[in-house]
């Protein structure tokens, strides 16, 4: 069985991790495998969108702890096991093309760091979400240190990596950290509705904004750089086409160049 599935609708490609019978747990090969698809879908101009989800009872229920446990591996391989963790992370906050999140089940561990990389995160309202690692003696990755305290300020990312504790989808909408968090029927229809809203804007300024909120210059380099930003999207095609449109009272036809 192939750890991670992929499909490609329109403007959207969506990755499905496909572990079920393991509520979806990393191993090295579903990490590998959701770097490569992500890779192919930034790197493909006919995707817009990316859509993160779980087959089965999950999204992601973290590391898979057996495999752990085992005691087989090397220094070496654990290495290579948590940079593989760093980079799917790293990749979803530094790709050009948006990523939604779609939760259901659990989102823990691991599996919540893939999660909130993300740039949209929609939850079910009855998924639960959490980072276990300190009541099982491990640590957490995926940027998490830096990027939790940023989503959804200091004293709820410490209850939640300090603590330890699970919160509900609708508990993430409450504090910030998920986009929308419907009730379950109601997944796949938010995220259709958002992803038709993704797909309907300009990729390249969207591209740029999202480098520059998850990554942002020093204070002293913001307005060159965001001036910068301006001055490269005005010489796209895609800026006249928008103002055309606009000006025409038509609905625009990005390109993406």
């Amino acid at each position: 069985m192939n750890e991670v599935v992929t499909k490609q609708e329109h403007q959207a490609f969506h990755i499905i991790f496909n572990r079920p019978e393991r509520m979806n747990a990393v191993n090295e090969g579903l990490y590998q495998r959701t770097l490569k698809a992500l890779d192919y879908a930034d790197n493909d101009p006919a995707v817009r969108c990316v859509i993160l989800s779980g087959n089965g009872r999950a999204f992601c229920a973290g590391a898979d702890l057996k495999a752990h446990k085992s005691g087989e591996r090397t220094r070496d391989e654990r290495e290579a096991y948590i940079m593989l963790g760093q980079r799917v992370c790293e990749q979803i906050q530094t790709m050009q093309t948006p990523v939604i999140a779609e939760v259901h089940g659990y989102a823990l561990g691991g599996g919540a760091e893939i999660a909130t990389s993300a740039d949209f995160l929609l939850m079910s309202e009855d998924a639960q979400l959490g980072f276990p690692e300190v009541a099982i003696g491990t640590y957490v990755g995926g940027g998490v240190t830096l990027r939790l305290p940023r989503l959804i300020g200091l004293r709820n990312a410490a209850k939640l990596l300090l603590l330890g504790d699970r919160i509900t989808g609708a508990k993430c909408l409450e504090i910030g950290l998920a986009t929308e968090a419907p009730p379950a029927h109601q997944l796949k229809e938010r995220t259709a509705a958002l992803v038709d809203r993704i797909v309907r804007n300009a990729p390249l300024p969207m591209a740029r904004l999202k480098a520059a909120i998850n990554f942002p210059p020093g204070p002293q380099n913001l307005f060159r750089t965001e001036a910068e930003d301006l001055l490269a999207i005005m010489e796209s095609g895609d800026w006249a086409e928008g103002v055309g449109a606009f000006a025409e009272r038509r609905s625009p036809r990005f390109e993406g160049k």
